[in-house]
């Protein structure tokens, strides 16, 4: 008789072998067992509700052997009464670095149930960069019952479906491109349990024409350089460090001229101070040095053909200061519970006029994040 730890070993290994032109034809079911799974924290092979099921406290499991960037997959989830988040990641490139959709049991007739966002170097998703039409769903997400999930992959777009719903709940226009093909179930940076059954995939080559990316809007600065992370208290917000003594990176934005600093860097799972009563601490967030906070500085060039004062356009999350020739211009703040209830990064909205000097001008800018994604963008006028 063959193990359990053999019979994974080998349906892992199968799924695997599959070749591409056979895999686009059939349906693999994954294994429950924990042997089968590549996982962030714990994994467990239980029942629930009468039936044999996959169980994570928090964070990430990647199906061993299983690979898909276009067709489908589909899993029956189930919250507890203690459960916070639970979902699924797709195209892959390691546990923590996927893309994910997931579902808020939490929430109650709110329009962002569902949320997709890419948790790229972290479990946790981007959620406050991406926020709004295209990255949120509405559906009812009932506890202690199975419902079954549905993703549809085709090119940029991806479709997800809940329980018997024959519309998609959710459509992401474009995808984040992620570099991989993974599958598997998320459940959060911070744990509370969730549970998956019935996992099963069929890749597909992809039927929607090749979309051309978005072009970022006229006067986007797109030539950026990251830093180094820098702890909290290392951070002076009215006077910048030697940037000389920093190790610098230089980056792409996302084609929408976004840059998405989470590619890059390790986003903190912090969060905002508040007091006894659940108030935030505005004069604490103002310092900028909140306990749990990181910080990246971000360097690009503007030159000028005259002195001249100019518009810039910038979005952030979570905090922002900007310098121009080393010196400060404005410090923005907005972390969860400060402006709004989930303080998602607006686009647009916030601008700093610059005095310009002849020549090469330095615009620097430090992006503190606490958590809930770490982004910002800019743009000339």
């Amino acid at each position: 008789m063959t193990s359990p730890s053999a019979r994974v070993a080998l349906a892992c290994a199968c799924l695997a072998a599959v070749p591409p032109a056979a895999a686009s034809a059939q349906t693999h079911d994954v294994p429950l067992s924990p042997e089968a799974w590549v996982a962030t924290d714990s994994v467990l092979d239980t029942t629930l509700l009468g039936r044999d099921c996959l169980y994570i406290n928090r964070g990430v499991a990647l199906a061993r052997g299983a690979a898909m960037e276009n067709g489908t997959l589909e899993l029956d989830v189930a919250a507890s009464d203690r459960t916070t988040f639970l979902g699924i990641s797709f195209r892959a490139a390691s546990p923590t670095f996927s893309n994910v959709i997931y579902l808020r049991p939490v929430l109650v007739d709110l329009t962002d149930d569902i949320q997709y966002g890419p948790a790229f170097n972290s479990v946790g998703v981007a959620w406050q960069v991406f926020h709004g039409p295209g990255a949120n769903g509405e559906a009812e997400i009932p506890r202690n019952r199975w419902i079954h999930l549905r993703l549809e992959l085709d090119g940029p777009v991806a479709r997800f479906f809940v329980d018997t719903a024959t519309t998609p709940n959710l459509v992401v226009p474009r995808v984040v491109a992620s570099g991989g093909t993974g599958l598997g179930v998320w459940a959060g940076a911070f744990g509370r349990g969730a549970y998956f059954s019935n996992i099963r995939f069929t890749p597909r080559p992809a039927t929607t024409a090749s979309v051309p990316p978005p072009a970022p809007p006229s006067g986007a600065l797109l030539h950026w350089e990251l830093s180094n992370t820098i702890e909290v208290a290392d951070f002076t917000p009215d006077a910048l460090p030697d940037l000389a003594r920093l190790t610098w990176q230089s980056v792409a934005p996302e084609p929408d001229g976004l840059v998405l600093i989470n590619r890059y860097r390790a986003m903190p799972a912090g969060g905002t101070p508040r007091d006894s009563t659940g108030a935030v601490l505005t004069d604490s967030v103002m310092t900028g040095r909140m306990a749990g906070a990181r910080v990246v500085y971000a360097r690009t060039t503007i030159t000028a053909t005259r002195d001249e004062v100019r518009k810039l356009e910038y979005a952030y999350s979570n905090g922002v200061v900007i310098y121009l020739n080393g010196r400060p211009l404005v410090m923005a703040m907005n972390p969860s519970g400060m402006r709004a209830a989930l303080a998602s990064m607006a686009r647009a909205g916030d601008a700093v006029y610059l005095p310009l000097r002849r020549g090469r001008n330095e615009l620097v800018f430090a992006v503190v994040e606490l958590t809930g994604g770490w982004a910002y963008s800019a743009r000339l006028h």
